[in-house]
């Protein structure tokens, strides 16, 4: 430890405190590194800093006998969320392997209590001010790793000092008295998440939460560190003083028999990190460092930041549209009344637009299209609007383009011609020069001319699919490498019928484990999703008739039919009222659905049931969150509520975690009594450097599958709905801010009329 510090001082002897610090910007309190459990810290310690708002991250770390996997997400400026597995070698996944290493599942919390230099207090100097920040490491989990923390950081110059107090598995040092416990033991016992039972719930019943366990030991610990950001660009080095607990006496590596003992030689640690930056938005941080005395240490973590989207990827030029020449379509003869359409059509589908139809309505043309290419549907109006003006009649004024998905209308977006016009000439079109609404209000006089050359149409598409099961009662993971092909046909505006079919690969599911009988007192609806791996290796996955009609311009319906999923197949519909820029919509689902064989053939099980639920949906006014709660019947029969926040990104991603509440009890549930996971949504254009698509890949995060709060995989209106809306700045709400809620309560005289 001695000879790390003395060649890390060797190597940075530069003043401590000198005025030039390489890249790292003094004021930029977000460039701290992270720790070994995933978070902004020193090395298993943590800091009162935040990365910036937005940013995402997930790396590796290793000292033995531990290695982590993490993933980071700066869902707010003021919450720093971690999830994280620990793999330790000291103990067996289960008592009877005789290879695989205890893993623990894990869930940190940060929460920003004060921004340093934001000086809450008239009397006290800003620069005086620290950042502090508040923390619960293992939250829901196990709580084998549990503790809680106050930290404070103060950056002078290139040094950022932290010192902060533990409780729990940062306790590990007997420093002081517990100056909370009389918060703790009175104010927090009274409070709970789920059903806990018992001093050990935590470890029966992982993710029941018991606030009467934050901060309640009777002795605390105090920890703290700095890093020091060298001359060298990028590099900083970090000291720490770590008081967590760890099992000393135990042997590092379990399968070894000659492995020696975990030992604390000592309490001071110290790593350097090295940041590499191969793009604006991207960062890479690598750590090496020597811990407890007597261990190295290592670390990797890629950051990237959702908020950047970085420049366009789709570039609209300047362009001169031509003069409209051609006679009203009224007067034009067949011919040319053919020749005028076809072009349009030709050139929108060139463009890469599907066409629905063109609408001559008096003064104004139409095209209703449908687009995969351009996520921003603004520069989908402005493709399609710049053909439809170069081909208009002298008497058009006016051009709207009609957004559809799946065969429903989700935007109409109107500008006048000579508006579009003007604005091409200096590149793209601007938003705000557009006017968006449902009016589907046509002349008795209009002329509809419908693509006869659309239906029947097809496409057929094959990709890679992983599916796995994370913390298996017999294997920590199992995993799943198919081929999926999938085949849509349409027959009609709204009229789909869609086959997959799953091509297995490779799979560890029959690799010498015997399958584990799932348990709770619910039908077993998806514990046996083990099951229809291992025995329908590759099968259909999806084979089912939807039919999507607008209702009204504000009610949009859908029928569905056939194998709706992997485990069932049914029928049912759902209907979805979404007003005209209104943050609210309302929605109702209903299915009978029947279990399928597990070999994903065209068998069925016996189970059978009838699920649905009535929704609502708000999109908040701060933040671009959403809000979605779903009250009814789940598919294993049970009763609740299906509670979902997320939150979207500039780039277009969203995260988004779920917490869903039913009647059962917490055997039936498994954790704590309430089902929960996360999931999030990457657009596939953040890897495309000259194109664009509105293409997702989503992935979901749940600590433990069981039976309880499971709805039918059927696929939602409200979010076909929102695809185009959500890139679209006039349809998000702006952000909210205290100044406008209290603006009418106003104390000023007003003024006499």
């Amino acid at each position: 430890m001695v000879r790390f510090l003395v060649l890390s001082c060797f190597l940075f002897s530069a003043p401590i405190f000198a005025n030039n610090s390489g890249s790292i910007d003094p004021n930029d309190f977000s460039q701290s590194s992270h720790s070994s459990r995933g978070g902004v810290g020193l090395i298993n310690t943590p800091t009162a800093r935040f990365s910036d708002d937005g940013e995402f991250s997930m790396g590796l770390s290793t000292e033995a006998p531990y290695n982590r996997m993490f993933g980071k997400m700066q869902f707010f400026p003021w919450l720093e969320a971690v999830l994280k597995y620990t793999k330790g070698y000291n103990e067996p996944y289960i008592e009877w392997s005789e290879s695989e290493a205890w893993t623990d599942k894990g869930m940190d919390l940060k929460f920003r209590l004060l921004e340093e230099g934001n000086s809450i207090f008239g009397w006290l100097p800003e620069k005086m001010i620290p950042e502090l920040a508040l923390g619960i490491q293992d939250f829901g989990g196990t709580g084998a790793y549990a503790s809680e923390f106050i930290v404070a950081s103060k950056r002078f110059k290139n040094i950022d000092l932290s010192l902060g107090m533990g409780w729990g598995a940062l306790a590990g040092v007997d420093h002081m008295s517990n100056p909370l416990d009389w918060f703790s033991e009175n104010i927090l016992s009274r409070i709970s998440l789920g059903d806990v039972v018992g001093e050990e719930a935590n470890l029966a019943h992982g993710g029941a939460i018991s606030f009467g366990s934050f901060f309640n030991d009777e002795r605390v610990s105090i920890f703290g560190g700095i890093e020091y950001f060298t001359p060298v660009p990028d590099l900083s080095l970090k000291v720490e003083y770590d008081t967590n607990k760890y099992p000393e006496g135990t042997k590092l590596d379990f399968f070894d028999p000659d492995s020696r003992k975990f030992r604390i030689d000592s309490r001071l640690s110290a790593a350097l990190n090295y940041r590499f930056r191969p793009t604006e938005r991207d960062n890479i941080d690598l750590s090496l460092g020597y811990v407890h005395g007597n261990t190295l240490y290592a670390s990797v973590a890629v950051h990237s930041n959702l908020h950047f989207s970085g420049k366009s990827n789709i570039y609209m030029k300047a362009e001169e549209l031509n003069r409209p020449y051609l006679q009203p379509y009224s007067r034009l003869n067949a011919d040319w009344k053919k020749y005028l359409t076809d072009t349009i059509m030709w050139e929108l589908g060139n463009a890469g637009f599907a066409t629905h139809k063109i609408v001559f309505n008096g003064n104004e043309l139409q095209a209703e299209i449908s687009q995969r290419r351009f996520k921003k549907t603004i520069q989908a109006i402005d493709l399609a609007g710049r053909i439809l003006a170069n081909n208009t009649p002298t008497n058009i004024d006016k051009i709207t383009v009609i957004n559809v998905d799946m065969g429903l209308e989700t935007m109409r977006a109107s500008i006048p011609r000579a508006t579009l016009v003007n604005a091409v000439r200096n590149g793209a079109l601007d938003e705000e020069l557009v006017e968006f609404s449902t009016n589907d209000s046509l002349d008795p006089g209009a002329f509809v001319v419908d693509n006869d050359y659309l239906y029947p149409h097809a496409y057929f598409t094959l990709k890679p699919h992983l599916a796995g099961t994370l913390q298996h009662p017999e294997k920590f993971y199992f995993w799943q490498i198919q081929a999926v092909a999938k085949g849509v046909i349409s027959f009609s505006k709204g009229t789909y019928l869609t086959a997959e079919y799953g091509i297995d690969i490779a799979n560890n599911y029959n690799k010498g484990y015997d399958y584990h009988w799932p348990d709770g007192e619910l039908y077993h609806v998806r514990q046996n999703r083990r099951l229809y791996i291992r025995e329908g290796e590759s099968g259909m996955r999806k084979l089912l008739f939807d039919y999507l009609v607008d209702l009204h311009p504000n009610v949009k319906g859908k029928f569905s039919a056939g194998y709706l999923e992997m485990m069932f197949g049914g029928v049912g519909g759902e209907v979805i009222y979404m007003p005209d820029h209104k943050r609210w919509a309302l929605g109702a689902n209903a299915y009978w659905v029947k279990q399928r064989d597990f070999n994903q053939k065209f068998g069925f099980q016996d189970y059978d049931t009838v699920t649905g639920f009535l929704s609502y949906y708000y999109d908040l006014p701060f933040y671009d969150m959403r809000f979605k709660l779903d009250f009814g019947r789940f598919l294993g029969k049970d009763t609740g509520v299906h509670i979902d926040v997320s939150r979207r990104f500039d780039t277009g991603a969203r995260f988004g975690a779920v917490i869903a509440l039913t009647n059962c009890d917490p055997d039936c549930v498994g954790e704590g009594s309430f089902n929960k996971w996360i999931y999030f949504a990457l657009p596939m254009d953040l890897w495309l450097a000259q194109a664009s698509t509105r293409g997702a890949s989503t992935f979901a995060w749940t600590p433990l599958t069981k039976d309880a709060a499971q709805k039918v995989e059927a696929g939602y209106l409200y979010d076909l709905m929102v695809d185009a809306k959500d890139e679209t700045d006039s349809f998000r709400q702006k952000p909210w801010s205290v100044k406008k809620i209290l603006s009418g309560f106003g104390t000023s005289s007003k003024k006499k009329i």
